[in-house]
């Protein structure tokens, strides 16, 4: 058995991953904790090749990397046996029922004929499947699909459970379930999961720490609520009146003002909360109903992110 680093669900050391003339990977150096990690990009960002190589799926052309504190270039087969994986795609194979399906998941994980299949049973009780578990996968819906696929990253107990678009496809209903089965993962079961979505919503309510990729880069990571607090440079007013004229007030007093959904989004200046009192109270036809910083979505902080760093380049 490997050493395991109590802290770090697996790191990065100039990861760089070239197909053909395309660079899918450009040195990258990151560090995901043992937590719920969400990793965040657009489309052709590199997530999916990350995932690919932390799977031991491909090899990166050049740098190194580490899962669960397990030095890949000596110990890969170890840390598969520790990583659960759930694809984006559904693997169908129609005729077999998922209890079948996860078993066999189970044996190609390692585990015995008879500890598979005791396994598969729990598992697909555990993601909500236990009444459907003799059905053939031809009559599953998606959200059935998705939560089988879950059974199977899970079936022989991995310290390490990654997640490609868990929500994919999932009605409203559908994605609740599945996001409070891999909140339990974390919170209850003490795995670490990383979440590739993008569906940044998805990703605010299960995670805690954030990496976000951009053209084979890092460009960002930490966790979500420090992310999140880092906008604290716009107070957020909503009045009792007009509130167009009312911004065209401030705005005639040089503040920067904009109207989002009933609220007035002011950038901060110095005694900006004393400005907005005084100019409420002074106003017959203005009362204030609320006031507070601007609360920052993951939606905000990884658009002014990727933005940032594409003006750059």
């Amino acid at each position: 058995m490997g050493n395991v680093l109590a802290d770090i669900a697996f790191s990065t050391t100039n990861l760089t991953k070239l197909y053909g003339l395309t660079t899918a990977l450009d040195r990258v150096d990151a560090e995901a904790p043992l937590r719920s990690v969400g990793l965040l990009g657009p489309n052709g960002a590199g997530k999916t090749t990350l995932i690919r190589i932390l799977l031991g799926l491909i090899s990166p052309t050049s740098g190194s990397f580490k899962v669960l504190g397990l030095d890949a270039s000596e110990s890969m087969n170890e840390i598969r046996d520790r990583i659960g994986y759930s694809p984006e795609f559904s693997p169908m194979i129609p005729e077999v029922s998922a209890m079948k399906y996860v078993a066999f998941m189970g044996q190609l994980s390692g585990l015995k004929s008879v500890e598979a299949s005791q396994r598969a049973h729990d598992t697909l009780h555990y993601v909500g499947l236990g009444e459907e578990r003799y059905r053939p996968l031809r009559e599953f819906s998606t959200g059935m699909m998705q939560k089988c696929k879950l059974a199977a990253a899970l079936v022989h107990d991995p310290d390490f459970v990654i997640l490609d678009e868990p929500t994919d496809g999932l009605d409203p209903k559908g994605r609740k379930q599945m996001l409070d089965l891999i909140k339990r993962l974390y919170t209850e079961e003490g795995k670490s999961v990383m979440v590739s979505s993008h569906l940044l919503f998805d990703v605010e309510k299960v995670c805690d720490y954030v990496l976000v990729l951009g053209q084979g880069k890092l460009i960002s990571a930490g966790s979500i609520s420090e992310l999140l607090m880092s906008d604290s440079d716009v107070i957020r007013v909503r009045i009792k009146g007009d509130s167009s004229r009312f911004a065209e007030l401030l705005r005639n007093k040089n503040l920067e003002v904009t109207l989002d959904d009933g609220y007035l989004d002011v950038a901060r200046v110095d005694n900006i909360e004393m400005i907005l009192l005084e100019e409420i109270h002074r106003d017959p036809n203005v009362s204030l109903r609320y006031m507070g910083r601007r609360k920052q979505t993951l939606e905000d902080v990884f658009v002014s992110i990727v933005e940032g760093r594409s003006d750059m380049e």
